[in-house]
């Protein structure tokens, strides 16, 4: 089953973002949160904005933080009831400052450009394929359905615009987008950005350049910040853009689908190269235990099967044997 989350704000993090109260950790994972999703770097500009009122407001209020967050509370249930996905964080112990600061904009609706902001983002919504997880599916009101890589997140409107189909995607995905000659389907993809009318295609923004694989149908693969920047991409094609600079070939990887195809094709494969397929496959972590076992050639085609069965097949010839910790998998030789 799908994961959607609206883009409703969450006041803890944000009011701890704006307080300076976050772990290391956390500070970097909101930090990259920021760098991909504009929407959501407006909505904190605009907080602190409405903070900076906050500080006068209190200074010459009465305000009972309790009262002010209950009454939140009280108003979120009444939406809930109207919109069932609508889900209620329950704050942990506040300090006093983040209770209040929260309250203080979602009460009173301090600064235009907030109340703006705020708006805007519901209209979002967010699929994830968490860390682990086999791909996901999506179907868009469109008809086009979007696969999603573990690891990997797509946001999307709830209601596409009257010109054109516009998506944010973080990590990988398959496209295989439903035709519409009056309203391109757009993808952004870090610095990238994808433009279809009716396609099937492989994005990968998961290393430091964004990949673009065409299955079938014609896209055009452009650079956001240098939109004369572009290509035209046919079925076979293969393309990256890494900062300015974009590059176009063919697709030599048998495999490079293989996380969503689950078929894998292997000609004298050295087994260090078949673990990374099934590394990307299925999700694993495979290591070996002597460095001479990485040389070993693998030859065979597997179309769907269990991973134990393919390292079994592996390991068969080469008298080796595999142990699993998880998502850990050593491979050695026999006793």
């Amino acid at each position: 089953m799908k994961k959607e989350f609206s883009h409703i704000l969450d006041w803890e993090i944000i009011s701890k973002y704006l307080s300076g109260e976050m772990t290391e950790s956390e500070l970097e994972a909101f930090e990259e949160e920021l760098a991909v999703n504009p929407n959501y770097a407006e909505a904190i500009k605009a907080s602190e904005k409405d903070l900076t009122r906050a500080d006068s407001f209190l200074a010459e209020e009465a305000f009972n933080s309790e009262d002010a967050w209950l009454n939140v509370k009280n108003r979120i249930t009444r939406n809930q009831k109207n919109n069932p996905k609508l889900k209620i964080k329950k704050p942990s112990p506040f300090k006093s400052f983040m209770r209040v600061a929260a309250s203080i904009i979602i009460l009173f609706g301090i600064g235009l450009v907030s109340k703006t902001t705020y708006t805007h983002l519901y209209s979002n919504k967010t699929f994830v394929c968490e860390i682990g997880e086999a791909n996901k599916s999506i179907k868009l009101d469109d008809g086009s359905i979007i696969t999603l890589n573990a690891n990997s997140k797509l946001i999307y409107p709830k209601e596409f615009s009257k010109n054109e189909r516009r998506v944010e995607l973080i990590g990988e995905a398959f496209f295989d987008i439903s035709k519409n000659p009056n309203k391109a389907f757009i993808i952004n993809a870090k610095n990238a950005e994808v433009k279809v009318l009716g396609t099937s295609f492989n994005i990968n923004t998961t290393f430091n350049k964004v990949e673009v694989l065409v299955k079938t149908g014609k896209v055009q693969f452009s650079s956001i910040d240098k939109p004369e920047n572009k290509l035209i991409l046919i079925p076979g094609d293969f393309a990256s853009l890494q900062e300015y600079n974009l590059e176009k070939g063919i697709n030599r990887d048998d495999n490079y689908l293989s996380w969503k195809t689950r078929r894998m094709i292997f000609r004298d494969t050295k087994l260090k190269e078949v673990a990374k397929v099934l590394d990307r496959t299925y999700h694993v972590q495979i290591r070996f235990q002597e460095d001479e076992l990485k040389e070993l050639p693998l030859t065979s085609t597997f179309d769907h099967d269990q991973l134990d069965n393919i390292l079994n097949y592996m390991c068969s010839p080469f008298n080796l044997v595999y142990e699993k910790n998880g998502d850990q998998i050593i491979i050695k030789k026999a006793n």
